[in-house]
Order: structure tokens, then sequence, then C-alpha cells
């Protein structure tokens, strides 16, 4: 897989995009693809658009959200494997380009583009699904179907890829033994920085997307900001 990065962001340059290429491509080689069984599969940032092969899935770096309260997204779109990151709602919203040194947990672009790839790889069609324990919800409804995303349940969580003199903030994901509902300690770690104890569960800054008979709710940690508990519910209709 190919995944190409192009920035019509005014806000990140495009030596900013190139560093966190370089340290999603490091996070690819030695954490997601590893723990999820794969073999291979290359980002990279193109200044020149038109110099895209037709075959990638393509990102592209905006300034503004298209989808309300979102910092981005994936999805399938004729045929199109694509994801959107949006600069804006991250820098205004108190978050970072690349990395906080004076708050390494804060969000930042580089980690929105992180969650986005792997969750790309993970779930390329944007809609499979694992059968997980039943959750009944404020709606009254049970629901057991969970969303295959990788960094959903630990969104709020990061880590920081040094590439050169350079940190640079990716995202915390989880690994196949979260989707096992028979899993027990002996099948941890259930996410890369191992913060889970149980599969379906999730850190304060995670949630779920949870589905029943065609009906669509989430769950969110104790610490999911509104905005985005708006743009999850967005999210339903991308899958």
């Amino acid at each position: 897989m190919l995944i190409a990065v192009v920035n019509e962001s005014t806000l990140v340059t495009n030596d900013q995009i190139n560093l966190m290429c370089q340290a999603i491509q490091i996070q690819l080689n030695l954490h997601v693809l590893p723990a999820w069984n794969m073999k291979s599969g290359t980002i990279k940032f193109y200044a020149d658009k038109k110099k895209v092969p037709g075959y990638a899935w393509v990102i592209n770096m905006l300034d503004g959200s298209t989808l309300a309260g979102a910092l981005g997204y994936h999805s399938e779109d004729n045929d199109m494997i694509d994801a959107f990151i949006f600069a804006g709602p991250v820098l205004q919203n108190g978050g970072v380009v690349l990395y906080d040194a004076t708050n390494p947990q804060n969000f930042s672009v580089s980690s929105v583009l992180s969650h986005e790839v792997c969750e790309m790889v993970g779930d390329r069609f944007a809609g499979f699904w694992s059968d997980g324990p039943p959750i009944q919800l404020s709606d009254g409804k049970t629901y057991t179907e969970y969303a295959l995303e990788l960094c959903d349940p630990v969104e709020g969580d990061s880590y920081a890829i040094t590439v050169g003199t350079q940190k640079v903030s990716v995202s915390n994901f989880v690994f196949p033994s979260w989707f096992n509902a028979q899993a027990t300690n002996l099948n941890k770690p259930f996410d890369y920085l191992d913060k889970l104890t149980k599969p379906f569960s999730m850190t304060p800054g995670g949630y779920l997307i949870v589905r029943q008979s065609g009906t669509y709710n989430q769950v969110f940690g104790d610490k999911v900001r509104p905005e985005k508990q708006l743009a999850v519910k967005a999210e339903w209709y991308r899958r």
C-alpha cells in the first residue's frame, strides 16, 4: 500500500508534513505493521499532488474542517480510499503541529495524521466491525458490534518518535488482542502503550463507535472533548 499525503493547508509547512511522514513510516515499520502481522506499507509526502500515483490512498491536509468538530477522518469515496486532516481545529484548540515539549500528551496535527494512517491500514474500507461484549447505553438499547478502529479507544494517548533531532508525536493504537472478547491478561498488551487492561476497553481520552441492527451510537471516555462527540456522530455516516 502507498499512502500519499498532500498539503493544502496554510497552517502547516511542507517540511513539517515531511517530518510527520518520516515519523509515521517508522511507526508503521516498527510498531503497527508487526503488531497487526502485515508485511509492508509506505507513507510519502508529495509536494506536487499531480505526481501522486493513481493507485495511492490519498490524505489531504486542510486548514478547516469539512466535518463539524472533527480533527480528521478516513473513508472510502467512489472506490477511492482517502482521508482528511484538519490543522485549524487542532491549533485553534491549543494543539501543536509536531510535538509539545511542555505537554507531551497534548494533541497535535502529527498525532491526528498518525491516527488516520493507522486506521486506514487496519480498516481501509471504513466498514469492518467486530463482535464484542454487550453494552447497554442511555438510549436503553444494547450494542454488541464495535467498529474496527485502531486508534479510537486510545485516541487521547500519544508517544514521540524522533526524526533527526525533532520529536514528532504519533498516536497510540490497539492490538488485534483488543478485539478478542475472550482475551485475558495472557493476551496483553491490548495497545501499544500498554494502558488497557482488557479488550473492548478505552482510556479516558478514547471513544468507541458501536452498532446494533443498523443503529449506531458511541461511548466516550471521561476526558473526551465535547466537540469530538459531535465529530464521532458525524463519522457514523462515513462507515
